[in-house]
């Protein structure tokens, strides 16, 4: 049986665990303060006006941003995140590594769903958490007024915490976290491109992925970081897994890929 070790912490790193949640506690009291929040106020209408105000009065880079707010470049984004977990070598992963890797990061997206859910009620309940800024500030380039044309996000009715920058901080962290590489530092990168979208269609605040995004992975990766819980639950995750795994594996072309033959 594969087991998942290899990409998990296998024992308790107290100091490290509360460090992790210390930092994250400090970063959405920052926000949650008055001071600290008009201080990010600050830095989010200036990063709005710099990103959303460049599309004006230039199309081809107006249509660009546009097309990678699409639900089109959402998939294929997802897709390329996936790729970097199932096939050896590009995200840094060991063949016999990859199945435990894949389960082990839909393992914390699911660890992740009840803490965004708190955080969501605590933002709603303080709030921290309101339109986008495409929907509060101006001048602000909308694409649905624009390039009515192209599908695209360029607003929220709530958008704290940023859901699409915890996913991507979670993937960059965990790759990071099992090995550092050119390719998870290329990883990394991409990252933060694919979080740019919603940055600069207005759809998003920079605090959003700054700070609720952020919060959101720094506790979410702490349990692979500094406990063996994650490993826990990947080892058990995984031996329900494995009959599928290897049923897939059978699928004649599909069988040829790393992930179905991690032995070899």
């Amino acid at each position: 049986m594969i087991t998942p070790e290899p990409v998990f912490s296998t024992r308790w790193r107290p100091l490290a665990f509360i460090s992790t949640q210390l930092v994250a506690a400090l970063l959405l009291l920052s926000f949650a303060s008055d001071a600290g929040r008009e201080i990010w106020r600050s830095i989010d209408r200036s990063v709005f006006f710099t990103l959303n105000g460049s599309l004006f009065h230039n199309e081809p880079w107006a249509h660009f941003w546009a097309w990678m707010n699409t639900r089109e470049v959402d998939a294929l984004s997802a897709v390329v995140m996936l790729l970097f977990l199932i096939f050896p070598g590009l995200g840094g992963l060991r063949r016999h590594q990859l199945q435990a890797a894949f389960t082990g990061f839909l393992l914390l997206m699911l660890l992740m769903l009840p803490m965004r859910e708190l955080l969501s009620e605590y933002a709603h309940s303080a709030g921290l958490s309101g339109p986008s800024p495409s929907l509060q500030l101006q001048p602000a380039y909308l694409f649905g007024e624009h390039l009515p044309e192209i599908p695209a996000k360029d607003s929220a009715s709530t958008s704290f915490p940023g859901d699409h920058a915890s996913v991507l901080l979670v993937w960059v962290g965990f790759l990071l976290f099992i090995r550092r590489s050119p390719a998870t530092f290329c990883a990394a990168g991409l990252g933060i491109f694919l979080m740019l979208p919603r940055l600069f269609g207005g759809a998003h605040w920079f605090t959003d992925a700054a700070v609720g995004g952020m919060c959101l992975a720094l506790t979410t990766l702490a349990w692979a970081w500094a406990t063996p819980v994650a490993g826990w639950l990947n080892r058990w995750l995984l031996m329900g897994l494995s009959p599928l795994y290897r049923l897939a594996g059978r699928i004649p072309l599909l069988g040829r890929l790393p992930f179905f033959n991690p032995g070899r």
